[in-house]
């Protein structure tokens, strides 16, 4: 599972740092996407893992290089809208390997992006720089969208193509495709406080992650 990385060796000068990046370039068009492989997590474990959960909006992006100008990271900041597990500033950042530095671009597949002025529920670690990063990668973000007929909340999970997740209770990984599954923002929240405080009842939770099936099986490839 992808997270972010220390920074490297020291940023190399002159003609050795436009021969790296010239090399940045060649590999952003001429390699293929990895894909990413997740261990599946249901919605108590990811809330018993996670500092925060939040309701938030994403209000700023920064894009840089990290000190060894190898690696692009985002940082996405979000305004903080409720609070279900945790508390902190009311404005949080969370830190993703890659993003897009013109001309170059660099993406770890199935890597969360995320649309200014979006509201999402998120599942954060703490880092020691005060920044975050999230639960199982995108099994930690469910982005918030309002019913067209009454404007009701509900948060959706989603599986982005290029991701595996593989199922604890299976001995070999399953390629899936996205699956959303979705749940009143309001019922989620207070599920996520059920679970923190040890009173959620027995029985399933409302929310897990995603039901997924192979590809293929159903309907065709995605």
């Amino acid at each position: 599972m992808p997270h972010a990385r220390l920074p490297g060796e020291p940023r190399a000068a002159g003609s050795l740092a436009a021969a790296s990046l010239l090399s940045l370039v060649w590999l952003a068009t001429a390699l293929p996407a990895n894909a990413t492989t997740l261990r599946k997590m249901d919605l108590p474990e990811i809330v018993s893992l996670a500092d925060r959960v939040v309701d938030a909006r994403a209000i700023s992006r920064n894009v840089y290089w990290d000190p060894s100008g190898t690696q692009i990271y985002t940082d996405t900041t979000f305004e903080v809208l409720a609070e279900a597990k945790g508390q902190g500033l009311a404005m949080l950042t969370v830190t993703l390997l890659g993003g897009r530095i013109d001309p170059i671009e660099m993406r770890e597949e199935g890597t969360p992006a995320f649309s200014l002025g979006e509201e999402v529920v998120l599942f954060t670690l703490e880092r020691p720089d005060g920044k975050s990063n999230l639960v199982g990668f995108t099994q930690g973000v469910m982005r918030v969208q309002p019913e067209a007929d009454t404007g009701e909340k509900f948060a959706v999970s989603e599986v982005p193509l290029g991701v595996t997740l593989v199922d604890p209770g299976q001995t070999q990984a399953a390629a899936t495709r996205p699956s959303p599954l979705r749940a009143p923002l309001l019922a989620l929240l207070d599920q996520v406080r059920q679970i923190v405080d040890g009173t959620q009842p027995a029985g399933p939770a409302i929310a897990t992650t995603p039901e997924t099936d192979p590809l293929g099986v159903e309907g065709g490839n995605p």
